[in-house]
């Protein structure tokens, strides 16, 4: 309504009709003319009308659209409200709830600090050995039993029978139920030694029997957690077995290790030989035992202790070369019978640690290995003169250049130190050396000596070994912490010349840790 009359008022509004204007103005226009205008001046205000109806229509539809929107707000206002009262009612139960759970917090952390300081006054009361954790209380039964050779029935007469809480340690300690001796089992069915191979977890087992039969009546499985005394044995499909420990106590057979024929996952294998032979029986061959084929094998320690020359064992070993990697023989002093070097030397081209003990240093002459790195030679105390090791080193340098990084004697340092001089020339790389003197009772080494007083750095002399990190000597004896005098005074010169990097005729020598 105020749009038409905002309209009426507008100054855009047409004049009055021409004919009326003629007639105040004195003119007297047609009466046709004037007729004619007037309709058409209705009909424009007729069309004027209509379209003001059409738009009063939409404002009061518009207007009812409003009304109607405000409405549902004013609804939706008084509805928000209510939930806003319910909320804040809800957060003033949940602030309250919070208040009661700190509460009910604080009461139980005093509580606990209650409980804390009683048990602290409780452990105090106890015994010194009840205050031990499990893990440390196992650590101590298994140095207990250690050197025991029927450590299990120590376990089961002394540890398991102190208390609850000492029982239940040795249980859970598996170490402690992985040597079972046969001889103490009634058979097969016996429940100490189910319990036993329950109590170990699939630990390797070390089994003792001087009855077969009940090897025999073992499965493959348990057979693959590692044996001793088992060159009787007839062959087990032992496809999990990693470690080997064979002790051939008795007349030697070519087939003694045939058990092991299949046993392709065997990593690790001890042979130790007690076995004797007569003279006539070495007339067609010392009886070395053959060796299975073992792709897998890594490590070999051989225990020679019925004197037989480390060349017997020469075919056995080199049908290991491909795969061997660490080989450690140990032996009497001396042997019996000669060496017999063979036709053939055998490569050893993955083999990284030796170590040699007493005349087993001779397996050196008979092996080529490009990539050794460690070597430890054990000389013979009681045959002074007899034996030097690193005689059978030189031969093996002269035919073969290992880059050894470590090299560690232990020799009566008797003679000539030409032959260490030499090796030591050759191990330009070498960075950790270490001489021992073990002979006992002696006053002097004359042999470490020369050799400490080439290892002086000299600017105006080319140095041996110039890359060594590491020196450690010892001279055996009564007082260990000592020195003899004659190894004292070169070895402070070394250490004193090698203590900064520095250049000696040229080449360069790194300082000594």
């Amino acid at each position: 309504m105020a749009d038409i009359i905002a309209y009426l008022a507008s100054p855009a509004r047409p004049p009055s009709l021409r004919g009326i204007e003629d007639l105040r103005c004195g003119r007297t226009p047609s009466t046709y003319e004037a007729r004619q205008s007037i309709e058409e001046r209705s009909k424009q205000l007729r069309l004027e009308q209509e379209r003001i109806d059409a738009e009063k229509e939409r404002i009061d539809a518009e207007k009812e659209r409003i009304d109607a929107e405000q409405e549902r707000i004013d609804a939706e206002q008084e509805r928000l409200n209510a939930e806003l009262e319910r909320l804040n009612g809800e957060l003033e139960r949940l602030n309250g709830e919070l208040e009661r759970l700190s509460a009910e917090l604080q009461r139980l952390l005093t509580q606990r600090q209650d409980i804390a300081r009683e048990l602290e006054i409780n452990q105090a009361l106890l015994a010194p050995v009840h205050r031990l954790f499990p893990e440390l209380l196992s650590e101590v039964f298994m140095h207990a039993v250690q050197d025991s050779p029927i450590w299990t029935q120590f376990v089961v007469c002394v540890l398991c029978s102190v208390c609850t809480t000492w029982r239940a340690v040795a249980r859970d300690t598996p170490s402690l139920w992985t040597s079972i001796d046969m001889d103490y089992i009634l058979g097969m069915f016996d429940p100490m030694l189910h319990l036993q191979l329950e109590l170990s977890r699939q630990l390797p087992l070390i089994r003792r029997s001087s009855r077969q039969t009940l090897f025999e009546e073992l499965s493959d499985a348990h057979l693959s957690r590692r044996g001793r005394a088992l060159a009787r044995l007839r062959l087990r499909n032992l496809p999990t077995l990693r470690v080997a420990e064979v002790n051939i106590d008795d007349s030697c057979a070519l087939g003694a290790l045939g058990f092991l024929a299949s046993a392709p996952a065997l990593r690790d294998l001890c042979i130790c030989m007690v076995y004797q032979c007569t003279d006539d029986e070495v007339l067609s061959g010392f009886p070395v035992p053959s060796m299975p084929k073992f792709p897998c094998l890594t490590r070999l320690l051989l225990a020679i202790n019925n004197d037989f020359p480390v060349s017997a064992y020469f075919a056995a070993i080199s049908q290991l070369a491909p795969s061997l990697r660490d080989l450690e023989m140990v032996a009497n002093e001396v042997s019996d019978w000669e060496e017999t070097k063979p036709t053939i030397t055998c490569e050893m081209p993955v083999l990284r640690t030796v170590d040699l003990e007493h005349y087993t240093h001779k397996f050196l002459t008979y092996i080529t290995a490009p990539a050794l790195q460690d070597v430890t030679l054990h000389g013979d105390a009681l045959h002074l003169g007899e034996e030097d090791p690193t005689e059978s080193l030189l031969d093996l340098l002269s035919r073969s250049r290992p880059s050894l990084r470590s090299f560690c004697l232990n020799d009566p340092m008797k003679g000539s130190a030409d032959a260490l001089l030499k090796c030591l020339d050759r191990l330009e790389g070498l960075q950790r050396l270490s001489m021992e003197d073990n002979e006992y009772g002696a006053t002097k080494s004359p042999r470490m000596a020369a050799v400490l007083q080439r290892l002086i750095c000299d600017e105006n002399r080319p140095p041996i070994v110039p890359e060594l990190r590491s020196l450690s000597v010892r001279c055996r004896g009564d007082d260990s912490s000592c020195l003899r005098p004659d190894v004292a005074v070169p070895l402070s010169q070394v250490r004193l010349s090698r203590k900064e990097p520095r250049v000696c005729a040229g080449r360069a020598v790194v300082a000594l840790e």
